[in-house]
């Protein structure tokens, strides 16, 4: 590891290569040059188990499958489509859409500048003097106790202020002499790792001295350069080289071309020693603009290409070759995008943006990347960027795009970015930040989109100064640790389209004057529990077409006036605080393509004009009081509907599926359970092409389930019917549901053989048949039941274990207790090692417990009471050490307990004719 390296986050990569043999100029690459790639779009809605709860939100209810509980998957919509469309296209296809719009708000940004004269006046002025560094990081953060978003990426480490050498007296002349005219050392053994270039000093923050330097006296500001005179006409390329950037760079950065351990020593080298590329060296000396303009722009693209591991990076087309620095992949040039039909086309080859999205960039960012002063789009997203935002960075007033968003960064947001007044879509989004939002972001009056979103330590409250920013159309601070109320100014924010505030610590009213933002297109205030306040005045939202207000105490009804809404594709209301019915006028929303109320408050009947919706995808409408029976309309019209949930209401029995839906053939996820319908199952249910999940237990269903159901066998994996009222024989075409992995039919009234074609289902892991009334032999072809982890047969007619069944591997729960089981005990069971529980009971088996129990290293659970079980107790029991209940009464065994058991604290139940000195509560006459 290099002494400049983070122990905890550096990767290791290949040296710069060696210096080529004295006349050799390099060697060109022939690699062309691919067009970038572009982020697919999220088109659809999906229900998602949450990583983390909303603060205060009540637990999500479990479905009852079985002995352990499964999580209710909660409809919680993030990354909307809007915001999804924004992130995706980024600046080039929003861009297009605000055009599409009007070329008046392009016209704006432009006029702007003109605008702030006075401002940039002021901040020319400001920049005369070095200024301290104003990101420091805050250690003093308050932890909120939220779940930590990236846990997976592991601890990052904040590094202390700069160690500089102090150089006094006549030093100080020897030492400036030494970095301008010694050239930079060429050998193998001085070449470092891109990793190790990738640290410049240009940030404090970010640098670790190394182990083998002299030792520093620390000091709160660099030292001062000492000017090195222009170049005269016989100077050479390093003086003249030293003499530019002197000129052009950030004054770290400068101080960084003296040590061989950074990538502006690095990049030097490369042009001085290796580049192929014809320098105008008589054209730079004589201050020629465009000649030094292509040395800086080589010189500063070379050293990102050395921070940022470029030999690592996914695409590096030309990157480092002999060819101009406008056919390197993700540079563009003269205003053009690179990629674009008119990039490379002739123009004066001026460095105007950077795009080296998820491109796999690692290192830390350079303030080098202020040496170019025409560059206006800097978009490093999606990356392994680390370390603190150089203060250079914040120097460049004429960037307008910033993307640094998804990256490992961390630190402040300094005040200095005030002074970035050009800069129109700032994302620094899913990092690591701290701190808080800085009041000074108000100065951007340019600005349009402002993301700052899963960045969950930066807390305190959104600056009142956020409200004077008139051309803002996104503002997403969702995932934080933010505070306060939410402020009235943001009501005066005319142009906006998207505001995310998810997930934060708010409190308060939420501001009536949010609702006369009529180009508001998403609102989001969900779980943020202590925000209050009420839907009416909705209908000045007459652009919405997002709306999250879930895991809030924002209530009342849902007003009739939300028909003023007529573009909404989302309403969002889990666990929020609403009452009474839904309104008929949501009938007309015929947008909508989400609806969640799951646990709202909402109650009476489901008005039939929701079936007009057919264009709803999702839909949530669990844990509530809806009455009545579902409508008609709604089997009828719900065409598109990808996921049902009416789960845990109060329908009448009359309610029940209908033949229409068979209309539904989209569907993926029906859940009905405990929702009080009655009826039967229809025919119709095979033509539910697409269902994965079917859930209708805890109901009043009647009947028989139907051969149709084999129809779904290209789908279906959870068939969950259990405590219902259907009777009759199960198909045999349930065998044909391959891919089933649930199947509860428990607490019915089926009877019958269990169809063989039952052990078809090879990738059942769950499967109860308990309290029925079916009877004969248990099918043997349940041996191939391979992945089966749980078998319940309890309280049926069962006559017969099959031999085959004890061939299960991964069986961990046997149930099979309460039947008519006859005949030996089945000493096969001792060979199903992953056993943990095993429930015999009731049952007229008779014989001996094999020796060979103690092959069930991991049984919990053994009970084989009310049998006809004889023969002494075997010894080999007490090597059953995770054994916690054993239930052996009314039986005809003999011998004793062995004491081992006694000493684990298991519950032993035996009779009185076996010993057990532990077994002190039983009652030998009431056994």
């Amino acid at each position: 590891m290099s002494d400049f390296e983070s122990d905890s986050d550096s990767e290791s990569s290949a040296p710069p290569p060696p210096p080529p043999p004295p006349g050799h100029r390099g060697v060109s690459s022939n690699t062309s040059v691919t067009s970038r790639d572009t982020f697919p779009e999220i088109l659809r809605f999906r229900a998602k188990r949450t990583s983390s709860r909303p603060p205060n939100a009540d637990a999500a209810g479990g479905s009852k499958y079985g002995a352990n509980a499964v999580a209710e998957e909660e409809l919680e919509i993030q990354m909307t489509p809007t915001l999804a469309a924004m992130k995706h296209g980024r600046a080039a296809d929003y861009e297009d859409r605000r055009n599409a719009e009007g070329e008046a708000l392009i016209n704006d940004i432009e006029n702007a500048i003109a605008d702030e004269i006075e401002m940039d006046l002021h901040n020319e002025a400001i920049e005369l003097n070095l200024e301290p560094d104003d990101s420091t990081l805050d250690a003093s953060y308050i932890n909120k106790g939220r779940t930590v978003h990236k846990s997976s990426r592991g601890t990052k480490k904040c590094f202390g202020m700069l160690v500089a050498l102090l150089i006094v007296g006549g030093g100080v002349a020897a030492a400036l002499m030494f970095t301008v005219f010694a050239p930079p050392t060429a050998s193998v053994d001085k070449a470092t790792t891109q990793e190790e270039a990738a640290i410049a000093i240009d940030d404090p923050a970010q640098e670790k001295p190394s182990s083998n330097q002299p030792k520093q006296e620390e000091q709160t500001t660099a030292p001062a350069q000492t000017p090195i005179d222009p170049p005269s006409d016989s100077a050479n390329p390093q003086e003249t080289a030293m003499y530019v950037l002197q000129q052009a760079l950030p004054e770290g950065s400068y101080a960084a071309l003296s040590r061989s351990g950074s990538a502006q020593y690095a990049s030097l080298e490369y042009i001085l020693n290796q580049d192929a590329y014809v320098y105008d060296w008589e054209g730079i000396s004589a201050d020629d603009k465009t000649a030094t303009r292509n040395f800086i722009q080589r010189y500063v693209l070379t050293t990102l290409y050395y921070a940022f591991a470029g030999s690592d990076w996914d695409k590096n087309e030309n990157w480092n070759t002999k060819l101009g620095v406008c056919t390197w992949y993700g540079v563009g040039c003269d205003g053009v995008k690179y990629g674009t039909a008119a990039a490379n086309s002739s123009g004066e080859g001026i460095v105007t943006s950077l795009e080296l999205y998820e491109n796999n960039l690692k290192g830390t960012l350079i303030g080098d990347l202020a040496a170019l002063t025409d560059l206006t789009d800097i978009e490093f997203h999606s990356n392994s960027i680390k370390g603190t935002i150089p203060p250079a960075i914040y120097g460049m007033k004429g960037l307008s795009v910033l993307f640094l968003d998804d990256n490992y960064l961390f630190g402040s947001i300094s005040t200095s970015i005030g002074k970035m007044s050009k800069l129109s879509r700032l994302t620094l989004s899913d990092n690591e930040m701290t701190g808080t939002i800085p009041s000074e972001i108000g100065n951007l009056r340019n600005l349009v989109m402002l993301w700052l979103f899963d960045n969950e330590k930066i807390d305190g409250n959104i600056p009142e100064s956020l409200g004077g920013l008139n051309k803002l159309e996104a503002l997403a601070l969702f995932n934080m640790a933010l505070t306060g109320s939410i402020p009235s100014s943001l009501s005066k924010l005319s142009a906006l389209q998207i505001l995310k505030l998810e997930n934060n610590f708010f409190t308060g009213a939420l501001p009536l004057g949010l609702y006369s933002l009529s180009s508001l297109q998403v609102l989001g205030v969900a779980g943020n529990a202590n925000i209050s306040g009420s839907l009416d005045g909705i209908d000045g939202l007459t652009s919405l077409r997002e709306l999250y207000i879930g895991y809030t105490t924002i209530g009342g009804a849902i007003p009739s006036s939300i028909a003023a809404c007529p573009d909404l594709m989302v309403f969002s209301a889990p666990e929020a605080k609403l009452s009474s019915s839904i309104p008929s006028s949501m009938g007309s929303l015929t947008s909508l393509v989400a609806l969640d109320l799951q646990n709202s408050g909402m109650s009476g009947p489901i008005p039939s004009t929701l079936g007009r919706l057919g264009n709803l995808e999702v839909v949530s409408l669990s844990k509530n009081e809806f009455t009545g029976v579902i409508p008609s309309e709604i089997w009828e019209g719900w065409v598109s509907v990808k996921e049902v949930d009416f789960s845990e209401n109060s329908f009448s029995s009359e309610s029940g599926l209908t033949s229409s839906i068979s209309n539904w053939k989209s569907c993926e996820k029906l859940n009905m359970a405990s929702s009080g319908i009655g009826g039967y199952i229809p025919t119709e249910i095979g033509a539910m092409t697409s269902l994965k999940v079917l859930d209708l237990s805890t109901n009043e269903i009647s009947g028989e389930l139907p051969s149709e159901i084999g129809n779904l066998a290209n789908t279906i994996t959870e068939l969950v019917l259990f405590s219902n009222n259907l009777n009759g024989t199960l198909p045999t075409e349930i065998g044909l549901l391959r891919g089933l992995e649930i199947f509860l039919v428990n607490e019915n009234a089926i009877n019958g053989k269990v169809p063989s074609e039952l052990g078809l289902l090879s990738n059942a892991e769950l499967i109860q048949l308990d309290l029925n009334k079916f009877s004969g032999a248990v099918p043997s072809s349940f041996g191939s039941l391979k992945n089966l982890k749980e078998l319940n047969l309890q309280k049926n007619y069962f006559t017969s274990l099959p031999t085959q069944l004890f061939q299960l591997e991964y069986l961990e729960y046997l149930i099979a207790d309460y039947n008519k089981f006859t005949g030996k005990f089945p000493d096969g069971i001792t060979q199903m090692a992953s056993l943990v529980e095993v429930h015999l009971a009731y049952n007229r088996w008779t014989g001996t417990i094999p020796k060979s129990i103690s092959n069930l290293a991991n049984l919990t659970v053994f009970t084989a009471n009310n049998c006809q079980l004889s023969g002494e107790l075997p010894s080999s029991l007490g090597a059953l050490t995770e054994l916690e209940t054993l239930t052996l009464t009314r039986n005809q065994l003999s011998g004793k307990v062995p004491a081992s058991l006694c000493d684990l604290g298991a519950d032993i139940q035996v009779d009185c004719t076996v010993e057990c000195y532990c077994c002190t509560k039983y009652n030998c006459t009431d056994l």
